[in-house]
């Protein structure tokens, strides 16, 4: 759902608003794609209809768990809601951007829809409701309550709107695969993390060849893996843990500097592509390329563990594969992770706004939508980490998508050591961060280490760094 997809990012800075924009910077006439003032808002176009029904236009991504999951919250909305009907539009992650663009070109725009941090750019140029203005307009959408940092804001007192729902970076893996190569499992508690040495000697331990050997043996073959130990996400949110365990992060502490090319946040990550060029654990980009999708993946022992996001609980709860979660590993002295998640935005064109609101607070409250709360997303609200009753509504382990050890592993360990993720926190992320991509695709394939590739990117980014939506 919320892993910000690269295409997604890149889009923004090369098409979207290229599309929306002329040079100017303003709105194009005869696009349809002007944005519409507040008073013109407010006196929004008719109220779309449905066979006497107002329609509500809204569109989102996911993989086919997450698009069944959203499909029985619309159903379940329109059998509470008898007069609203609920246009679901599910659009693949790597196309949503120009499915977006062609729609809001052709003044066409959804009501509402998912969104990533292009978002912020959107809400400054006029193109989303402000949340906060929302909110006094209708009140049941005011979320008191939240975890820190769970929203997006383009100014101190300018919101995209909080999280509709929160995910986080998760360690899963094959329970058969450990237990027939006698492996420890991983540990499920914060205090417990494998340091990252210990990590690497467990991936070994779990990389075979072809003959059977693993990455511990020296006549090991690292050009003939049939499984690896490992397959870490290559993306920000899968090597910010470490950067921030590490005692880096992606700017510096008062947001003025790049921060990723400095000693602790490139270590970091080039340790992270020593499994790949080094150790041979984690598939190289081409070899990555042939490895599907992380349920899959683990369910054919292609690999044994992967960090992904935590939106693949509900994948592999579909499967009959034994799986666990444990904690991710640590690199420095401590444990660092963090919620993520995309904000619900709504449209400025929206042609029936009492009723995208009605859904939209329909959709972010976990009691209306439990089951996506129970596989797909993390709550976003406090209360479903210290309530013992509500989070056993969400977070059983009696439940599918909630296998031994979630409490500890997933939800405790991150509601306990989370701090501000770079997605929502860093000015100018959706610019920035195609760049660093873009530098650390060398790193991956062992042609640069990270400090030359981040080094060498310093001076594209540092126009864009603008420093922290969040002062603290």
């Amino acid at each position: 759902m919320f892993t910000f997809r690269k295409g997604l990012m890149t889009a923004l800075a090369a098409v979207m608003f290229t599309a929306i924009v002329g040079c100017s910077g303003k709105p194009q006439e005869g696009t349809g794609a002007s944005a519409p003032n507040d008073a013109e808002a407010s006196s929004a176009a008719p109220a779309s209809q449905s066979g006497g029904k107002s329609s509500v236009k809204f569109m989102y991504w996911g993989s086919p768990a997450e698009k069944a999951a959203v499909e029985q919250a619309i159903a379940d909305f329109e059998a509470a809601n008898p007069d609203i009907k609920i246009e679901g539009i599910n659009v693949p992650g790597g196309d949503f951007y120009t499915k977006l663009t062609a729609m809001i070109a052709g003044n066409e725009a959804p009501d509402m829809s998912y969104s990533g941090p292009w978002k912020l750019k959107l809400g400054e140029d006029g193109y989303i409701y402000e949340f906060n203005e929302l909110a006094k307009q209708y009140p049941e959408i005011n979320q008191d309550g939240l975890l820190k940092y769970n929203e997006w804001k383009w100014a101190p007192d300018k919101s995209a709107g909080p999280f509709q729902a929160s995910v986080t970076p998760s360690l899963v893996y094959n329970k058969q695969i450990f237990e027939e190569l006698g492996v420890e499992l991983p540990p499920t508690k914060a205090e417990e993390a494998w340091s990252w040495d210990e990590f690497v000697q467990v991936a070994k331990q779990l990389t075979l060849d072809k003959k059977g050997r693993n990455a511990l043996d020296p006549n090991f073959d690292e050009k003939n893996i049939k499984q690896y130990g490992i397959k870490f996400s290559t993306g920000w949110n899968g090597y910010m843990p470490l950067v921030l365990s590490n005692g880096g992060n992606y700017l510096s502490e008062d947001g003025a500097e790049f921060g990723l090319n400095k000693p602790e946040a490139a270590d970091a990550i080039q340790k992270l592509a020593d499994l790949i060029n080094v150790h041979h654990v984690n598939p190289t980009p081409s070899a990555a390329k042939s490895i599907p999708a992380p349920a899959t993946a683990l369910q054919s022992k292609r690999v044994a563990m992967t960090v992904d996001g935590s939106w693949v609980h509900a994948d592999l709860a579909k499967t009959d594969m034994d799986w666990g979660v444990g904690v991710l590993p640590r690199m420095g002295g401590s444990y660092k992770t963090f919620f993520h998640g995309g904000s619900l935005i709504i449209y400025k064109n929206a042609k029936n706004l009492d009723a995208t609101v009605k859904f939209y607070a329909w959709i972010t409250d976990p009691k209306r939508v439990l089951s996506l709360h129970q596989g797909l997303w993390l709550p976003q609200y406090e209360e479903y980490y210290t309530n013992p009753e509500l989070i056993e509504t969400w977070a059983s382990e009696m439940l599918p998508g909630r296998p031994a050890g979630f409490q500890d592993a997933v939800m405790k360990s991150t509601y306990e050591n989370a701090v501000l993720a770079p997605e929502q926190g860093v000015k100018n992320f959706a610019e920035i961060e195609p760049m660093v991509s873009s530098a650390l695709d060398e790193v991956w394939a062992g042609k640069k280490t990270a400090r030359q590739a981040l080094d060498g990117v310093v001076g594209k980014v540092k126009p864009l760094i603008k420093g922290w939506y969040f002062d603290d």
